[in-house]
Parts: structure tokens; C-alpha cells; sequence
């Protein structure tokens, strides 16, 4: 059995925050007999719950409390998807979006380190 079969969900509160055009979702995940569930699995959950895509909705954490077999998980559930990845920090882009996510991650070190190395060239004088 897969562990989303086994857990048990239930939404403990939904705050819409039209500012951000988001709702916050608190999440508890019952999971007795099984590991804590993955951040997909509660994403494919809730997204069946609200009846949004999946690509709409950011777990931002899971917390497990030791030897209960509960978590609780906020998420963000975003009215469109763009909007997120503007708002989102790039982190947690990459732990929700799997591969998209790291390149994205990577795409802004890459930005990082390349705005560093042009600073680090001025100080010494001696380039653009």
C-alpha cells in the first residue's frame, strides 16, 4: 500500500489572503503505520480537495511530532501559478517542483554568482 493510502488528512484551517491571491492551508496528516507523507503526495491530496492543479499548490513545511505518527503541513494555494513562483522563495520552488524547481534554483545561482564575480571585478578596476 502506498503511503497516502494509509495516511489520513484532514484540513484544520483555510485562510484566503486576497493580498497575495493565495489561500493558507494547515494540514493534519494522520500516518500511523507509515512515514511521514511526501510533499507531492500532500500536494495531490489537497488538489483533489480544493479542486485546483497541482502545479498551483507550494508545501511550505511538514513538521512530524515524534512518535505520534501526526504531522500538520501549511500550504499555499496560489490562484495562479505565475503568481507563485514570483512570491515563493526560490527553496521552495525547487523542494515542490522536482526537477523544474532545481533548475530554477540553478538558474539564479548562476545569476548570484555572475552579479558577484562583476562586482568583485569592479572593485579591483578592472572591467565592465
Amino acid at each position: 500500500m502506498s503511503p497516502v493510502s494509509e495516511a489520513q488528512f484532514n484540513i484544520l484551517s483555510l485562510r484566503e489572503n486576497k493580498l497575495l491571491g493565495r489561500k493558507e492551508v494547515l494540514v493534519e496528516i494522520l500516518h500511523r503505520k507509515s512515514s511521514t507523507p511526501t510533499r507531492q503526495s500532500v500536494r495531490e491530496w489537497l488538489a483533489k480537495q480544493l479542486g485546483v492543479e497541482v502545479d498551483k499548490i507550494f508545501v511550505r513545511k511538514i513538521k512530524t511530532e515524534y512518535g505520534i505518527g501526526k504531522s500538520k503541513a501549511e500550504v499555499h494555494v496560489y490562484t495562479d501559478g505565475a503568481l507563485a513562483r514570483v512570491i515563493e522563495p526560490l527553496y521552495i520552488l525547487a523542494r515542490n517542483l522536482g526537477e523544474e524547481g532545481k533548475k530554477l534554483l540553478e538558474e539564479a545561482r548562476k545569476r548570484r554568482n555572475e552579479r558577484r564575480e562583476k562586482r568583485r571585478r569592479k572593485k579591483k578596476g578592472g572591467g565592465k
